[in-house]
């Protein structure tokens, strides 16, 4: 009995049918429809099915089985068509196995396809009735998808081997799904950013026009960005009073009312030192503070009379001072505002507010602020993409590749395998760096310490480099200061930072070379330093060190394999962890790390 499934974000079932609707990554898509077919060909099933949960509806993201079932496969149904199954199924893990003859009930309605096959005179034969699925969770236990199978080729309920294969299949789906999900939000927040590009490259050629010539180049970009159906904006000038400049969608000015520039003058400033955006509709607002909620409900009461279903208002400012007041507004009949549009909100008032500082007096200081800023969102941004754009297919790979050193494959096929895994597991490696680079970077992740030992972990990280460095004729040493090397910090971050530079210090030092290891405490610190005697860097190279991919242009050094991440990333976590980092060396001569930390 196969779990039937549906096409993505369906307007009604029956554009459901019609194959053209879909996640906006269709990368994410294929990397399912992989995993769906690679489930059937390698555990030995005729039908395989996953469905992800979408307003409250299994959505169909990928299957393979016989064309004549995918249409009817392809409908939506609500996610508690699966309750009466599941409620009655034996528990395989994140499986869940119906036996036919354990039904109790009317045959399912709406998601389950019923096929007419004879049940064969086998032992624990498969029953054409039978349903097996798995639910899909994320790391809070919210349901986010389901996977089925039907027809296995051996017309046999599936043995111990085929239940674990399956129990490891459905994990990876599980990871794949949640990325998925992540990704298409990330999506989301990157065009709400390229909007508030668009937006300063709109207002800075204007530098010189009037200010109102500015705000109407800006019009477009928000509305656009926000599918907002008229954009409000409110400026403060110098006496703390204010000019509103109200445009529908097509850019006419439409006069606000005297009430309204008067409420959103005192709710500008409030808003924008508590950094908080207002949602507003017909039947609510968004939580405020005491002193800002009797100003939202009176925007509440203003935004019913003129007949808009919601408003979101984003304060501007530079710094502390606040510029301004933006209003979005959309009609009952539009949709919600989304997660991402509001996080996205906040920023647009940064954006916007830099540009209205820039009109006013400081157009070339906002301006180069302004673009050294993108230039650092750009960089964020790109390495957020790249790392979730590769780790859902490199885990479907090394999953596959996993499952497949586990079977009995003719020679030289182990070879390729090997070779292959290899190759993964280097790529891995990079998307780690990647993650990792991100994640230490994102201010949004804040540090929670705990006490780390450094004097262990120095130890641990030394035992682990040992074998490699004696393969290369290497020798590491390690001297230890006495009294306590306890910091506060990230034991996983910390772990990392001296992984990166012991292991550099051996990959960069040739035959014959010595690297030291050395932490003591001095007073409210420890300071840990990494030398070594190999290959040095020039003066030149050190400026740009700690950048990220950053490479240097020593030839013996390039000959060396690496990302260019490490650094970065200890410069990262050096500064989370409020320590230093320097650098001493001579091209030629060896190379010193220094590396201090506070100890409260």
């Amino acid at each position: 009995m196969a779990n039937a499934q549906h096409v993505i974000e369906p307007t009604t079932r029956e554009s459901a049918t019609s194959g053209d609707a879909g996640w906006s990554d269709s990368s994410a898509r294929a990397v399912l429809q992989l995993m769906v077919e690679s489930v059937a060909e390698m555990v030995g099933f005729e039908v395989a099915t996953l469905s992800v949960v979408l307003d409250d509806q299994l959505v169909t993201v990928a299957y393979t089985g016989p064309e004549e079932f995918r249409e009817y496969l392809m409908q939506p149904d609500p996610v508690d068509v699966l309750d009466p199954v599941v409620a009655q199924a034996e528990v395989w893990g994140r499986w869940r196995f119906l036996a036919a003859e354990d039904w109790d009930g009317p045959d399912p309605d709406g998601h389950w396809v019923h096929f007419d096959d004879e049940r064969p005179d086998v032992p624990d034969a498969w029953h054409p009735h039978d349903a097996l699925l798995a639910l899909l969770s994320d790391d809070e236990g919210r349901l986010v998808g389901a996977m089925s199978v039907d027809r296995p080729l051996t017309r046999r309920r599936p043995d111990a081997r085929q239940r674990s294969l399956l129990e490891r299949y459905a994990a990876q789906a599980e990871r794949a799904v949640i990325t998925a999900f992540e990704r298409e939000e990330l999506v989301s927040q990157v065009t709400h950013a390229e909007a508030a590009r668009r937006l300063i490259r709109s207002t800075a050629s204007s530098a010189q026009a009037s200010l109102e010539a500015v705000l109407q180049q800006v019009h477009r970009p928000l509305v656009d960005g926000f599918g907002a159906c008229g954009s409000w904006i409110l400026v403060l000038e110098d006496d703390g009073r204010g000019r509103g400049y109200m445009r529908d969608r097509r850019g006419e000015t439409v006069p606000p009312r005297d009430e309204m520039v008067a409420l959103a003058r005192r709710l500008a400033p409030l808003m924008w030192a508590e950094q908080e955006i207002a949602l507003v509709t017909e039947s609510g607002r968004t939580n405020a503070p005491e002193h800002i909620a009797p100003l939202l409900d009176e925007a509440r009461r203003q935004l019913v009379e003129i007949g808009l279903g919601s408003a979101l208002g984003i304060p501007l400012g530079v710094g502390a001072e606040c510029l301004g007041f933006v209003v979005l507004a959309r009609r009952a009949q539009d949709p919600a505002w989304t997660d991402g549009e509001i996080d996205s909100a906040l920023q647009i008032g940064h954006d916007l507010g830099a540009a209205l500082m820039t009109a006013r007096a400081l157009e070339r200081e906002r301006n180069l602020v302004q673009e050294l800023k993108q230039l650092e969102d750009y960089r964020t941004q790109l390495i957020a993409t790249l790392s979730h754009e590769l780790r859902t297919p490199l885990t479907v790979i090394s999953g596959n590749l996993e499952l497949l050193g586990e079977l009995d494959l003719a020679a030289p096929a182990p070879q390729y395998q090997e070779a292959m895994s290899r190759g993964t597991r280097r790529m891995a490696t990079v998307v780690d760096d990647v993650l990792l680079l991100a994640r230490v970077s994102d201010p949004h992740h804040p540090l929670e310490p705990v006490p780390v030992d450094l004097r262990q972990m120095a130890h641990d990280v030394v035992t682990l480099v040992e074998s490699s460095a004696r393969a290369e004729s290497l020798t590491v040493r390690l001297a230890l200061g006495e009294g306590d090397l306890v910091v506060p910090g990230d034991p996983t971050e910390l772990d990392r930072l001296l992984t990166n530079l012991v292991s550099n210090a051996v990959k960069y030092t040739p035959a014959g070379g010595t690297v030291m290891v050395t932490a003591v405490r001095r007073g409210t610190e420890v300071v840990l330093q990494v030398a070594d005697n190999g290959f040095g860097i020039s003066e030149q190279d050190q400026i740009g060190l700690f950048r990220p991919f950053y490479r240097t242009t020593n030839p013996e050094a390039l000959n060396q394999p690496g990302t260019g991440l490490g650094l970065s990333i200890v410069a990262t976590i050096v500064e989370r962890h409020h320590g230093r980092v320097e650098v001493s060396s001579r091209l030629g001569e060896g190379t010193t790390f220094t590396v201090t930390l506070p100890t409260g």
